[in-house]
């Protein structure tokens, strides 16, 4: 878990889409094209899972983006 939290730059996209979500959604509400799905702290909560599940995938298949995954022909 270290190795995931040491990616800053994946730490920060991560939080830009917990943001992301709860801002769209209450956007979208204000302006009268919301669908109203959610109250205002399940947004809140599916912003914020959004953004740690975003960010846990995003730095874990960012270890291995530099391997060579090809298979060796001899």
């Amino acid at each position: 878990m270290k190795k995931l939290l040491q990616d800053r730059q994946s730490v920060r996209l991560g939080v830009f889409m917990a943001l992301l979500f709860p801002f769209i959604y209450f956007g979208m509400s204000l302006l009268g094209l919301g669908n109203d799905a959610f109250s205002w702290w399940e947004a809140l909560l599916v912003g914020l899972g959004n953004g740690v599940l975003f960010w846990f995938f995003l730095s874990s298949f960012r270890q291995f983006r530099d391997e060579d995954v090809t298979p060796n022909r001899r």
